[in-house]
C-alpha cells in the first residue's frame, strides 16, 4: 500500500508515436479542431488478475467502434504475469481511440507508454491518470466527456489478496470463512481512504482524492463539469464520493456493492452513441444502468445508481444536520442505534468488509426510533434529500432484500473494532491530512462515527 503521493514532479513531456504532450499539462485544443458530439475515455486498469475481464470489455467497445462524433478513447494496461494470453502477451500501457473491430495490440495502439517515463505507467498513480485525461481532450475534444474508470470485480480487500483464488471467488460471495482468515492478515485494506484501480505490478492504488485533484483541474480548465464520470468498480456508490466531484462532474454513476467480474455491457450505451450522437447524458446513462440490468438481472447481489451531483451538497447539508442531533446524548441512544446498525447487512459483507450501508436504509429506519421530533424530521429530510441525489437505480431482488439498496451508501463501521480492522482507517479520521475525504474533513458525519465509536461496549 503506498501513502504520500503528492511531491513527485509531474513528468509528462515527452514525444512517443510522434504525439508531443506539453510540460505544464493542459486540455487546450489545436486551433480550428473539429470537435465530436461525444468523447468516452475509460482508464482501464487490468494490471491485476481482472485482465481477461479487459479484453472481453475492449471487444464488446470495438464491436460499435468510434465514428466521426464519437470518441472511445482506451488507457489499457496489463501486468508482467499473465491471466490470459489473448490479444498477445504484450505488457506495460498502450492508448486506444478504438475502432470498430479493433483489438488491444500494440500494433494498432494509438500511443504505447512502455518506454516512457515509468509513472505514466503506473495506472495507481495521479500522474498517469491525469496524463490520459488531459491527453484525451486536448487530442479529440468533444462537446460532451465521459470519463470511466475501470477496475472491476473485487472491493479494495480483495484486490490485492496473494491468492487468485480469493480474487477471483470474491464478486461471487464464494470466499470461506478458512480462506477469509488465512488472507486478512495478508492483504491490506485502503478503508476510509476511499481508492480504486489498483496496479499489482507495482502495488499502487489511485485515491479518491487523487481523482478529485485532476477533475477539478480539468473542469476549471475546461470551463465547464465533465457531463459524467462512471465507476466500473465495486463500492463506489458512496456519499463520499458524490461530494468529492460535486464541483467538477454533472453525473455520477456507480455500485454500492461489489460487481461481477463480467462487469458494465459496453455495446448498448455505445451504440446509442454512435447512432445518435446527440444523445444527452441522463439518456447514456440510464442506457448503462439498462444494460447492467439486463446482464445480472435478479442472479447476483447487484447495484448500479446514477447520482445528479448537483444535489449532493444539499444532501450532505442534510446529512450534518441528522448526524448533530444523533450525536446528543448519544450515550442514552446507543443501544437503540446499535440495534438498527446490526439488523442492517454490510456492503461487501459476505466477502468480509463491514464498513458501508445503505443510507436511506439508515436514516429511514432511525426515523422511525427516534423519540424526539426533531430527529424524527432530520432523518427523513436527510433521507428525501439523498434520495433526490439518485435519478436513476437498479438494485437487483437480492440487494434489495439483503441491503436495502437505494443508491448510495455511507461509511458506517458497526463497532470501533471493525473500524480499526481497517489499517488504513485514518482516512475517517477528522485530522487526516493525507488523501483527504472532503467529506469527512467538512461534514458532521465523521464526527457522529468518532463519538458513537468512542463509547463503552463497542
Amino acid at each position: 500500500m503506498r501513502l504520500g503521493m503528492g511531491q513527485r514532479m509531474l513528468l509528462i513531456a515527452f514525444v512517443l508515436l510522434g504525439v508531443h504532450v506539453p510540460l505544464e499539462g493542459s486540455v487546450a485544443e489545436a486551433a480550428g479542431q473539429r470537435k465530436a458530439e461525444w468523447t468516452v475515455m475509460v482508464f482501464m486498469n487490468a494490471k491485476n488478475n481482472l485482465e481477461p475481464d479487459a479484453i472481453t470489455n475492449f471487444e464488446e467497445m470495438a464491436s460499435v467502434g468510434s465514428t466521426a462524433n464519437l470518441n472511445i478513447l482506451v488507457q489499457m494496461g496489463r501486468p508482467k504475469v499473465h491471466e490470459t494470453v489473448e490479444a498477445g502477451n504484450w505488457a506495460g500501457v498502450l492508448r486506444f481511440r478504438v475502432t470498430k473491430g479493433q483489438e488491444p495490440v500494440p500494433a494498432d495502439a494509438a500511443m504505447d507508454l512502455r518506454g516512457g517515463p515509468a509513472i505514466l505507467s503506473d495506472l495507481g498513480s495521479r500522474e498517469a491518470f491525469q496524463d490520459f485525461v488531459e491527453w484525451s481532450i486536448r487530442t479529440y475534444p468533444a462537446r460532451r466527456y465521459m470519463l470511466i474508470i475501470w477496475n472491476h470485480g473485487q472491493g479494495w480487500r480483495f484486490q490485492t489478496a496473494k491468492s487468485f483464488a480469493v480474487n477471483n471467488a470474491a464478486p461471487e460471495s464464494a470466499i470461506s470463512a478458512t480462506e477469509l482468515a488465512v488472507t486478512r492478515p495478508a492483504t491490506p485494506s485502503v478503508g476510509g481512504f476511499k481508492a480504486v484501480s489498483f496496479d499489482a505490478d507495482t502495488g499502487h492504488y489511485l485515491f479518491n482524492s487523487d481523482i478529485q485533484l485532476v477533475l477539478e483541474k480539468v473542469s476549471k480548465q475546461l470551463n465547464a463539469k465533465i457531463d459524467v464520470l462512471g465507476f466500473d468498480a465495486c463500492l463506489m456508490s458512496m456519499i463520499e464520493t458524490a461530494y468529492a466531484f460535486r464541483n467538477s462532474v454533472t453525473l455520477l454513476i456507480g455500485s454500492e456493492e461489489l460487481e461481477p467480474a463480467a462487469g458494465w455491457d459496453y455495446v448498448p450505451f455505445l451504440r446509442l452513441l454512435a447512432m445518435k450522437p446527440t444523445s444527452k447524458p441522463l439518456a447514456v446513462t440510464e442506457k448503462i444502468v439498462a444494460g447492467y440490468r439486463a446482464r445480472f438481472g435478479d442472479s447476483h447481489t447487484t447495484t448500479l445508481s446514477v447520482v445528479d451531483q448537483s444535489k449532493t451538497e444539499a444532501a450532505a447539508v442534510a446529512i450534518s444536520k441528522f448526524a448533530a442531533l444523533m450525536s446528543q446524548d448519544l450515550e442514552a441512544k446507543k443501544p437503540k442505534i446499535g440495534a438498527l446498525r446490526g439488523r442492517m447487512n454490510a456492503y461487501g459483507a459476505a466477502n468480509g468488509l463491514n464498513t458501508s450501508v445503505d443510507f436511506v436504509t439508515f436514516a429511514e429506519g432511525y426515523g422511525k426510533i427516534a423519540t424526539r421530533q426533531s430527529e424524527k424530521d432530520a432523518a427523513l429530510e436527510a433521507s428525501k434529500a439523498v434520495r433526490e441525489m439518485v435519478v436513476s437505480n437498479y438494485a437487483s431482488a437480492k440487494a434489495k432484500r439483503k441491503l436495502g439498496s437505494t443508491g448510495i451508501a455511507i461509511y458506517f463501521p458497526p463497532t470501533r473494532k471493525a473500524f480499526e480492522e481497517d489499517i488504513y482507517h485514518d482516512g475517517y479520521l477528522k485530522g487526516n491530512d493525507e488523501h483527504v475525504v472532503e467529506f469527512v474533513k467538512k461534514e458532521r458525519w465523521a464526527d457522529f462515527i468518532q463519538q458513537y465509536l468512542s463509547l463503552a461496549n463497542n
